[in-house]
C-alpha cells in the first residue's frame, strides 16, 4: 500500500446459521489491488483506489485519495479455508463459513 492516509470503509455484518457475511462500501477500489488476509485471529482488508491521471491538474477536489484499510477480530469463529470474497460495483462482500465451534448446537436433556 502507499504512504497516503487510509479510510475506514463502512461495513454491514450479517449472520446466518452457518456463516458470517461482511458487506463493505469501497467505491473506486481496483479489484486487483484489494487484499484480504487472515492471520491468527484477525481478518485484514485493504484496497488501493484508482488514481487520477498524473497530467491532470486539480481545480476542485472533493474525492479523497486515501486507500482503504480495516481489520476484524474473528478468533476461532471462522473456518479460514472457507472464506469467499466478491467485488462488484464498489461493494466488497466477504462470506465466512462458521467453524463447527461457532455453530449453534442443541443439547439433549436426558432423564435421571
Amino acid at each position: 500500500m502507499s504512504d497516503r492516509n487510509y479510510m475506514i470503509p463502512p461495513v454491514d455484518i450479517f449472520e446466518t446459521l452457518d456463516k458470517y457475511i461482511l458487506v463493505m462500501d469501497m467505491p473506486g477500489a481496483d479489484k486487483d489491488a484489494i487484499e484480504i488476509d487472515s492471520n491468527a485471529d484477525t481478518l485484514s482488508v485493504s484496497g488501493k483506489i484508482l488514481e487520477a491521471d498524473k497530467d491532470w491538474k486539480p481545480v476542485v477536489t472533493e474525492f479523497s485519495l486515501a486507500d482503504y484499510k480495516r481489520e476484524f477480530t474473528i478468533g476461532s469463529k471462522v473456518n479460514r479455508d472457507k472464506i469467499i470474497a466478491k467485488y462488484e460495483n464498489g461493494i466488497l462482500s466477504i462470506e465466512m463459513e462458521k467453524s463447527e465451534m461457532a455453530k449453534p448446537k442443541k443439547i439433549e436433556v436426558k432423564a435421571g
